[in-house]
Formats: C-alpha cells, structure tokens, sequence
C-alpha cells in the first residue's frame, strides 16, 4: 500500500484546523520578531566600555572616580604606559576610544568607525579632565568619511546578506534540489558577485567604506557565502525544517544581535559576543575593521565565516551520500 503524499495528507487536514493554526502561530511569530529586535535595543546602551588612559597616577584616578560616580558600570578603564600604547589599542580595536595626558598636552582619543555612540559617551570623558584645568585636544583615529559621516550604510549590509545568504540558499535549496556540485557552484557563484556588488554600492556609490575595496567586497562575498551554503546545507539535508531553522537563526537571533549599526560593544554583554560568533556578525565587523582600521582585529572573523561555509559543505556533503544511498537502494529493490 503507497503512503499519502505530503499534499493529500495536507488535503485531508479540515478547513477550519489550518485557519486556526495560522491565527494562533503568526502573531506568536510577529510576537517573537519584536522581542528578538526590541529587546537588544531596548537593554543596549554603554556596558563596560573598553578606554585605555595613559596619565599620571593622581589624574587616571581622578578620571576613574570621576566616571565611575557619573556611570558605574559604563566603562572599562585600563591604564597603558605611553600616548603611542592608547593609539595603538584603539586602532588594533581593543578600546573604542582613550585619554592621554602627558608633556604633550592632554588629548581625547576617539573612532567614529567603531559606530557612533562611542565618539558621544567619551565627551564626559573629556569633560572631567578639562574641569581639572586642562586644555583636551580631540582626535580621531579612525575617521568615517564625508559622505557618510554615521557610517550608517554599514547597518544595510543586513539586507544583501539575508537576501544573498537565505533567501539565495533557500532557492538553491528547492530549485537544484539533489545536484550538489550545481548548489555549490550556485551558492558561491551569487556570494563572490552579490558581494561585490554590494560593496560597490557602499563603496564607490554612497562613500560609505574607506578601506580597501577588494578586501570589501571578499568579506561582504565571504559573509553571504557562509550563510548560503550554511542554508543549502540544512535544506538539502533536512528539507523545509532545515530552511526554517536556518530564517529563525538569520531573523530572530543573527540580525538583532549583530551589532552592525552601531558595533557589538552597546549590545548588552554577552550577547554582543554571541552575535559575533554569527555570520552577520562577524561578517559587520569585518567590514568596519576593513574600511577604518586598516583590517586590524579581523582574523577572528574570518575564521569565524570559514566554520560557517565548512558546516553548510559538511551538512550538504551529508545530503549528497544520503541521497546517493537512497537511490542505490532504490535502483536495487
């Protein structure tokens, strides 16, 4: 006896079942996209800020108390030995911003290409040192550009890699379905062209980016990549549960926690790491560090989106053997 198709059991499914399915799941859907968006936002704010101060003893101890009362736990005050130390933690994007007082002078140390809440929560910064008398240079080691002073086109770079990655995926998934060399070759070939489109958009159209426009668009490319195959690989493998789990990671967990308006340190702790270890994540800091900070604190990233595109080609190798076992079964029966 031949087992009811997928379509004749759902056929059988009554009328008023399905409605009342769909009443119930999609508003706890609309429910559970809002949370996952309002509540990062929502708890987001300055967190243990990472700011390197180079000063004399007395001064990096009024600076600390000072902020402390203001903020308790807004910011994480680490003492560095040399004005050339604070600078280079800050462009090897260990600390968003610094203080230097030395025979110099004083000076604010700031990187509007870390996203631009941290150029503004370091003003309190220099305004506990100037009541101290002193004169505060401003200065910006990592400057965004004149076109896009916010950088705010870094936070769109959600849409191509969603559109490029999941929905790209998805389509591959069901359109080439049991051709795993054609899904590959598919999936890399919309990565490498969707990236480079949107890094030229980003670079050359709005004057977002600043860095290198090859190594742009090899990390926008490499960022789609990793979610794509990581898509195709589940949806081969597990069909449309697969596909499913993949959307729920990208919208409801990936997308909200990647920090790519405004960098991972305002995300709320803990969960602005985890969101780094996603592939939007990791893919936004990628391109922040490209394109203001001469590529410096990528290589976590990268290995990041590696392990992504290796655990979409591991779970699509599977389907393949799987599917490959099935039919020898098949032709032998």
């Amino acid at each position: 006896m031949t087992a009811p198709t997928t379509n004749e059991t759902s056929s059988k499914r009554p009328p008023k079942a399905i409605a009342a399915t769909l009443i119930v799941a999609i508003p706890i859907a609309i429910a559970l996209m809002l949370f996952a968006f309002l509540a990062p936002t929502l708890a987001s704010g300055p967190n243990n800020l990472p700011i390197s101060v180079s000063a004399p003893a007395p001064v990096t101890e009024q600076l600390t108390n000072s902020l402390t009362q203001r903020s308790p736990d807004a910011f994480d005050i680490t003492t560095a030995t040399s004005r050339e130390d604070v600078e280079d933690a800050i462009l090897e994007r260990e600390a968003v911003g610094g203080i230097v007082v030395d025979a110099e002078g004083a000076t604010a140390y700031t990187a509007d290409g870390n996203g631009t809440p941290y150029a503004q929560i370091l003003t309190p910064v220099a305004g506990a040192l100037e009541a101290t008398g002193q004169q505060v240079d401003t200065v910006d080691l990592a400057p965004t550009t004149a076109d896009d002073p916010t950088a705010a086109g870094i936070a769109t770079l959600a849409l191509p890699l969603a559109f490029g990655g999941l929905l790209s995926g998805a389509a591959i998934t069901f359109l080439l379905k049991r051709r795993p060399t054609m899904q590959l070759a598919t999936s890399l070939s919309v990565s490498i062209l969707g990236g480079f489109v949107a890094a030229a958009i980003l670079h050359f159209g709005y004057g977002t980016l600043a860095g290198n426009f090859w190594l742009e668009a090899t990390a926008i490319a490499t960022g789609i990549a990793a979610l794509s195959l990581f898509t195709v690989g589940a949806g081969s493998l597990l069909g449309t549960a697969g596909i499913g789990l993949t959307a729920a990671l990208t919208i409801f967990i990936a997308n909200p926690l990647s920090g790519l308006a405004t960098g991972p340190w305002w995300l709320p702790a803990g969960w602005a790491t985890f969101g780094q270890w996603l592939p939007i994540g990791a893919t936004g800091n990628l391109v922040r560090s490209i394109a203001f900070f001469d590529g410096a604190g990528t290589h976590g990233s990268w290995w990041i989106l590696l392990g992504w595109i290796l655990v979409g080609l591991a779970l699509l190798a599977t389907s393949a053997r799987k599917n490959s076992g099935e039919q020898a079964t098949s032709t032998a029966e």
